[in-house]
């Protein structure tokens, strides 16, 4: 043990032994070496711990060598926390209580506001803006801005949102918010201006929405509107009425069509899905060879003869992640403004199908058989599109309570069905 006293931490260091000394040479140390020296530091004293059991008049070595141990903690590692504690505490002065005070002004400015990064994604919102986007603050933080867009506008702000954190000055552009209760989308015009946030190398994107009072409403409401005030209905009351249109109409569907031909039922739920439910409803089987096969496209009216229709028609199931995703993991998707460009696939010319139809929200229901041997499996998978300029039921996004709708819906489908499905002649 004695010889420990000649390990003595000072001795490391260089020749001087005062407290002054230490101070000099571990001034200009940071946190990680301080860390270390104290790591080394408790080693020690854990060693010599151990001297506690040896015989009285053997203890005199470890008794000198933990006095020293003590005078290295007393001259140089106290000092030196000390010290380095004093340059964190620096961040408290006039300089840290001014940027608390940014902070206080961002959030409660009056106007809607987001600092994004350079690729659009957001970092902080202030109230406002989380009022607008009618999410809260910590749910938008790190999700793209864009994807709060309507499709075909979420390019664009990426590209500006590039351009103006290069120093290519302040942009301005009009974009359709998707917010809920307004599935058309809501017109904002967006200034994006760069800012160096303090202690950082690159530009962040400073971005203002103002609704655009010059433009003019692509969605006039026209004549023919009743005169006086209209009688406002409870949010909660149209709720519950469009699930009860969704149960009610797809229960009606099964219960009068032919028994016994799958695709007819799966036409027939899909056409009342599409009245109640979606803009889009898509059926496919699973064949009992495990093959998906597309059997029903229910398309928008006006739409049923469209380009977007034929590519759904055409489509093979397995080429789309969500239905693939479905029957074979037998889970329910629900995607509300989906980042994922190929959750639904591409068409011939590689163009992304969710950006195509303009897909906002989407719901993959897998249709389960009745029980058998081997437990229920899926029997097809129903898919229900979303988008802006559709009816969708009014509703904007699938919410929670009408995904729980549709699962019964798709269980009854099941029950519907019947037995295992085998491919036609």
């Amino acid at each position: 043990m004695s010889s420990m006293g000649g390990a003595c931490p000072g001795a490391r260091r260089g020749n001087g032994t005062g407290a002054g000394h230490y101070r000099d040479v571990m001034a200009g140390e940071d946190w990680d070496e301080l860390g270390e020296d104290l790591r080394d530091f408790r080693a020690r004293v854990r060693e010599l711990e151990g001297a506690r059991g040896l015989a009285p008049d053997r203890r005199a070595p470890a008794l000198e060598a933990a006095l020293i141990e003590l005078r290295y903690a007393a001259d140089v590692l106290w000092p030196h926390y000390e010290e380095q504690a004093r340059r964190a505490g620096a961040g408290t002065g006039p300089g840290r209580r001014e940027e608390q005070l940014l902070r206080l002004l961002f959030q409660r400015l009056p106007l809607p506001v987001a600092l994004l990064d350079r690729e659009g994604t957001v970092r902080r919102l202030n109230q406002e803006a989380a009022r607008l986007l009618g999410v809260g603050a910590g749910y938008a933080a790190g999700r793209p801005l864009a994807s709060f867009l309507r499709p075909e506008d979420r390019a664009a702000l990426r590209t500006q949102a590039a351009a103006v954190a290069r120093g290519d000055g302040a942009r301005s552009t009009v974009v359709r918010l998707l917010t809920a209760g307004r599935p058309q989308g809501e017109r904002r015009q967006l200034t994006l201006l760069a800012l160096r946030p303090p202690g950082e190398t690159r530009n962040a994107v400073l971005t203002v929405f103002q609704a655009p009072g010059h433009l003019p409403d692509p969605h006039p409401s026209g004549g023919g509107a009743a005169a006086g005030p209209a009688c406002p209905v409870p949010p909660a009351a149209e709720r519950e009425t469009l699930l009860l249109d969704i149960a009610d109409e797809a229960a009606a569907a099964l219960l009068t069509v032919r028994a016994g031909e799958p695709e007819d039922v799966l036409r027939a739920v899909t056409r009342a899905l599409r009245a109640t439910a979606a803009d889009w409803a898509v059926a496919d089987l699973v064949e009992d060879t495990g093959r998906l096969r597309r059997c029903a496209v229910a398309a928008p009216p006006g739409q049923e003869d469209g380009a977007v229709a034929a590519v759904l028609r055409a489509q093979d199931p397995a080429d789309c992640p969500v239905v693939a995703g479905a029957a074979a993991g037998g889970v329910v998707t629900v995607r509300v403004r989906p980042e994922d460009a190929d959750c639904l696939g591409r068409d011939g010319e590689g163009n992304a199908l969710v950006t195509r139809a303009g897909v906002v929200s989407l719901a993959c229901l897998p249709v389960r058989r009745p029980d058998g041997p081997g437990g229920p499996a899926v029997a097809a998978v129903l898919t229900l599109l979303r988008t802006p300029d559709g009816a969708g039921g009014g509703a904007g996004p699938f919410s929670m309570a009408e995904a729980g709708v549709l699962e019964r819906v798709a269980r009854h489908t099941g029950l519907a069905l019947g037995g295992p499905l085998t491919p036609p002649p």
